[in-house]
C-alpha cells in the first residue's frame, strides 16, 4: 500500500494528526486564556503565591499564541499554547493541593477545638 492510499485510509476513518493540521491549514492554536484566567482566580482566592506566579506565565504565553499566530509564525504560536497548556494544568494542580491543604488544616483546628486535651480548648 502506497503513502498516499494509507493517509487517505486514515483520514476516511477519522484519524487526523492535529498538530499537522494546524501548521498545513493555518488553523489558530487554542490559547486556554479562559481557564488559565480562572485557575489564576482560584488560586488567588486560595491565598496560592505559586499558583499565582504559575498563573501569571500562564497568562502570559496564552496572550503570545495569539499573537504569534497573527505574525504568521505558526510553529511558535503551536509551541507557546502547547507551554500555556501545561502551565495552565500545573495550576489546576496546585489550586487543588492548596484547597486540600486548606481543609485538612481546618479539620486539625476543628479537631483542636472541640476534642482533645482540655488544656488546648478555647473559651
Amino acid at each position: 500500500m502506497e503513502e498516499h492510499e494509507t493517509k487517505q485510509t486514515y483520514e476516511n476513518l477519522g484519524y487526523t494528526n492535529k498538530k499537522n493540521d494546524v501548521q498545513q491549514n493555518n488553523v489558530q492554536p487554542k490559547d486556554y486564556m479562559t481557564l488559565a484566567i480562572i485557575t489564576t482566580i482560584l488560586n488567588f482566592f486560595c491565598c496560592n503565591v505559586p499558583g499565582l506566579i504559575v498563573g501569571g506565565f500562564a497568562i502570559y504565553f496564552a496572550n503570545q499564541v495569539s499573537r504569534e499566530y497573527v505574525q504568521g509564525n505558526y510553529s511558535i504560536a503551536l509551541s507557546k499554547s502547547s507551554t500555556a497548556k501545561i502551565l495552565t494544568y500545573v495550576n489546576i494542580g496546585l489550586c487543588i493541593l492548596s484547597a486540600v491543604v486548606s481543609i485538612i488544616y481546618l479539620l486539625i483546628i476543628i479537631a483542636g477545638l472541640y476534642g482533645g486535651n482540655s488544656s488546648y480548648k478555647c473559651y
